[in-house]
């Protein structure tokens, strides 16, 4: 087998592929993190607490529609919107 072709294999197909793998792992734990961080009104509250003054603001800026919403699933809808937004605005 052509030594350069081994070199080109390690060197960056193996690097690559632990790279993506550790990429994957980051981002199953800031999910985690985020979905462990809505599963109660009181494990959200100081983020539910800032918005509150602001939520009609940006339900009407993000087109959410709140009924028959709570005040959990509205800041949630927020805070997933804001993060695609940042997330679309970062790759840009």
């Amino acid at each position: 087998m052509d030594k350069e072709r081994r070199k080109f294999f390690t060197d960056y197909f193996i690097r690559d592929t632990v790279k993506l793998i550790q990429e994957a792992q980051e981002a199953f734990r800031e999910e985690k993190a985020r979905m462990d961080y809505f599963q109660s009104f009181e494990t959200a509250y100081p983020l539910i607490s800032e918005s509150m003054l602001f939520i009609d603001d940006e339900v009407k800026e993000l087109g959410i529609d709140p009924a028959g919403k709570t005040k959990l699933q509205i800041v949630e809808e927020i805070y997933l919107k804001r993060q695609k937004e940042s997330k679309h605005s970062s790759q840009s």
